[in-house]
């Protein structure tokens, strides 16, 4: 049986315990790569799929933060054996995404405004010299022009327009997986930026594919079933627009398409590589959805 099927919570006790910290009323939460455990008063995160060393790395990109990127302070991060883990200070809120679809939109606006204010603190801190274990879809940290490089070799000829789409300026620390997940909301304010897991030294845009791609289907990306009826697309089709009144740096790039295309594929990059005869079929679904996701950025 693996980690993911076994009940955790008496490791995320112990774990407390150790610490000197309360474990009375802990519960366990719905989370994609980690088990997650609430206190009233912490959060416990423990590493049981894909690549270890995530929430290590997390704990090393929370050190450099400035307190505007609303990071939860870091109690403590270990190890045991291949199962990293993270303790932080719970903050007050509940994911952006599952207050949505009951905020006016006035409320939706400013969440937008103070969550690109958090982001902007997050890409000013520095970040060269991180790399983090994998990114989306535990696909490995593989640079963007061998990327395409070997896509190219695969056969995927309808990539050679973005040999040249591949560089940046002065890169920054992006997010790697900035949406309304991630996104804590209490009380009329944003409250924290969450799962720095992926953050790593690139392009500020970096971070759009994401954001965009949950305003395109939120359904899809929400994480608990109880949400799916209620995320509609209709309800985040602003949001894209704020963002760029918010945060006009972000989008301050050429060859929108090619930029989108250029993000979806390393998002699928693990799946690239596994299977090079998969190639062809995967870029072009790739290609449809930088189209969709085009359609979502205001001109």
């Amino acid at each position: 049986m693996g980690m993911e099927h076994l009940d955790l919570t008496p490791i995320a006790c112990t774990l407390l315990r150790d610490l000197g910290l309360s474990d009375t009323h802990i519960e366990a939460v719905e989370s994609y790569s980690s088990a997650v455990w609430l206190t009233p008063e912490h959060v416990v995160h423990y590493h049981i799929i894909g690549s270890v060393g995530r929430l290590e790395h997390e704990a090393r990109v929370a050190e450099r933060l400035p307190e505007e990127a609303l990071y939860p302070e870091v109690i403590a991060v270990g190890r045991q054996g291949e199962h990293d883990w993270l303790v932080t200070k719970r903050v007050p809120g509940v994911p952006l995404s599952a207050a949505w679809p009951w905020m006016t939109q006035q409320e939706r606006r400013d969440a937008i405004f103070q969550a690109a204010d958090a982001l902007r603190a997050v890409h000013h801190a520095p970040a060269t010299d991180l790399i983090p274990p994998c990114l989306q879809g535990d696909a490995p940290t593989l640079s963007r022009r061998a990327l395409i490089e070997r896509l190219l070799a695969a056969g995927a000829v309808e990539l050679a327009p973005l040999a040249d789409a591949v560089d940046d300026g002065v890169p920054v620390m992006a997010h790697g997986d900035f949406n309304f997940n991630q996104v804590m909301w209490c009380e009329g304010r944003v409250t924290a930026l969450l799962d720095l897991e992926m953050s790593h030294a690139e392009s500020p845009d970096w971070d759009l594919a994401p954001f965009l791609g949950f305003c395109a289907d939120p359904a899809r990306c929400v994480p608990e079933v109880r949400l799916e009826a209620v995320s509609r697309p209709e309800d985040y089709r602003d949001a894209p627009g704020w963002l760029l009144e918010a945060y006009p740096e972000m989008f301050a790039f050429a060859r929108k398409r090619d930029r989108l295309l250029l993000h979806m594929l390393v998002y699928r990059a693990e799946e690239l590589l596994a299977d090079p005869t998969q190639v062809n079929q995967i870029v072009s679904a790739s290609l449809e959805e930088a189209r969709a996701l085009e359609t979502l950025l205001p001109d």
